[in-house]
């Protein structure tokens, strides 16, 4: 519903004598052709009257709106609560401290299926997209269905010179984590994860490696209540480890 409080272009337009094209686009940065003097005056009026512009419609009126998307998969196995994975948390909070001290802004979202960034950036006229958790295939996917620049964090890719990614070595990841248990006189180790494949495996394949021996695996149901009866199940048989290694896991504690 219109609001009759609500200050338009075409209100601060008539104040200034100006046109409403040039109100528009001393409000969109496109300055090039405008003198200071009147950017000035349209800065001051607009500040004075408390004009609040449409900020969708305005990032896409400017050539860079400056903002970078940061995507991350929303997989059932988080059962809605994505943003509470450390890794996933401490990403985004680095990713945003690195967004502002180079000057842009980051907007967060995320999405089900990957085909969800190209709406997204295409609302919001990203300059830039980070995404992160989805599959190799669907990388390839939303390149052929944007034109917007993306980088992948931490994916894993058959072929990394397809995409930008940004990754971590997961084998010597697991191979420092098995030798830390071997020098802390560990005699029995258990890699637990949800899956025994990608990163997850190469994690397990470092572990071994600095275990120096073969570590057991213990694959464990993604979804919450089926891994709590997974785990009581199998107490006794846990209780006789004296390390264990988790990976790609996400605990929700009530």
């Amino acid at each position: 519903m219109w609001s009759e409080n609500k200050v338009r272009i075409k209100d601060i337009a008539e104040e200034l004598g100006l046109s409403t094209a040039t109100v528009s686009n001393v409000l969109h940065g496109k300055t090039q052709k405008i003198s200071d003097r009147t950017v000035k005056a349209v800065e001051q009026k607009l500040e004075e009257r408390g004009y609040i512009p449409d900020m969708a419609a305005t990032l896409l009126a400017r050539n860079n709106s400056r903002i970078i998307g940061v995507v991350v998969n929303d997989h059932p196995k988080y059962e809605g609560h994505v943003f509470e994975d450390s890794f996933i948390s401490a990403a985004i909070n680095y990713l945003s401290d690195e967004t502002e001290a180079n000057g842009y802004f980051m907007m967060l979202k995320k999405a089900k299926k990957i085909t969800e960034i190209v709406t997204f950036a295409s609302m919001w006229n990203l300059d830039g997209v980070v995404v992160i958790g989805f599959c190799e295939d669907e990388y390839q996917d939303l390149r052929d269905r944007i034109r917007v620049p993306f980088v992948i964090y931490d994916g894993f890719l058959d072929e990394q010179n397809r995409f930008g990614n940004l990754t971590i070595d997961d084998f010597d990841g697991g191979r420092q984590a098995g030798q830390y248990l071997k020098e802390m006189g560990h005699r029995r180790v258990l890699c637990v994860a949800d899956n025994e494949i990608c990163m997850d495996y190469l994690r397990y394949q470092g572990l071994c490696e600095g275990w120096g021996a073969k570590a057991d695996f213990m694959k464990i149901p993604m979804q919450a209540a089926e891994r709590e009866l997974f785990y009581q199940e199998r107490l006794t048989t846990l209780k006789t480890y004296t390390a264990i290694f988790a990976v790609s896991m996400f605990t929700r504690w009530n």
